[in-house]
């Protein structure tokens, strides 16, 4: 079982991405400002909040917030 809910998890990748908001088809590689702080804070937020330390490669793999949250 999931530690954050779907929204939560939403939450907190846009306030990694500095954008309003996402949804579970957002491409956060395509957002303006995409940069490899933002993808080191997203794997950061993926090992601290849900315990789910994402290899390198598995994480290039990986287009939507939606799929994201469903590798945690």
């Amino acid at each position: 079982m999931k530690s954050m809910t779907r929204s939560d998890f939403h939450r907190k990748v846009a306030d990694i991405l500095e954008v309003d908001a996402v949804d579970d088809d957002t491409r956060f590689r395509e957002l303006d400002g995409w940069c490899s702080l933002q993808a080191f804070g997203l794997l950061v937020m993926m090992e601290n909040d849900l315990g789910v330390k994402m290899d390198i490669d598995a994480f290039r793999q990986i287009e939507t917030v939606g799929a994201l949250y469903d590798a945690g």
